[in-house]
């Protein structure tokens, strides 16, 4: 099986599940946006030519895009949002979501992906779902001590747009002491978060 015929499949029996709640678009890249939230289904074909990533992207319309620039809401990629993930395939499946070598072994995957659809796809954009409360709780559940120093900045940016400068404030401490010395940008960044003009 080629990569044509496996999104073929995946716009047969997957696309319609993700459009009934929402997402739109063709190709290999859905969208839904519901007010500031923005959240990006994809699919990426992996090296090698015989299997694929299934992306999964989260992204708050006030927050800079990842990679910098301005991109507009329907035009977001996977690669744009600060949260992302991926739908795993089966232990053994190193290297992504196999096409499969015939088309039985194509649509068994593929029906596969759906049914984990309904528990990890779903679970991922619910955790991001809806502005502000899933981002309220995502701030109340985050020790800033125990995040990645980019982590610390994107959850300080969304806590000062959610007027919890405190939150924000403790945020941007952790992501300081933790941000490598030669990641001069990231500190530059977390700095101006309470001060703008910084």
């Amino acid at each position: 099986m080629n990569r044509t015929t496996f999104l073929k499949l995946l716009e047969k029996k997957l696309f319609p599940v993700l459009k009934a709640e929402g997402f739109e678009g063709t190709g290999q890249t859905l969208r839904r946006i519901d007010g500031p939230v923005i959240h990006v289904f994809n699919v990426q074909g992996a090296s090698g030519g015989k299997a694929c990533y299934l992306n999964l992207g989260a992204h708050l319309d006030f927050l800079p895009p990842e990679g910098g620039g301005q991109v507009a809401p329907e035009a977001f990629e996977e690669s744009h949002c600060v949260f992302r993930d991926r739908m795993d395939p089966p232990p053994g499946e190193a290297f992504g979501w196999a096409y499969g070598t015939t088309k039985e072994e194509a649509e068994e995957n593929v029906e596969f992906i759906v049914s984990e659809w309904s528990g990890p796809g779903r679970a991922f954009f619910a955790k991001h779902g809806s502005y502000p409360s899933s981002f309220e709780q995502m701030l109340r559940e985050t020790e800033p001590d125990q995040v990645h120093a980019r982590t610390a900045l994107h959850l300080a940016r969304i806590a000062v747009h959610l007027g919890d400068r405190e939150r924000a404030r403790m945020l941007v401490d952790a992501g300081l002491a933790s941000a490598p010395e030669r990641a001069t940008s990231l500190k530059a960044d977390l700095a101006k978060v309470l001060d703008p003009a910084a």
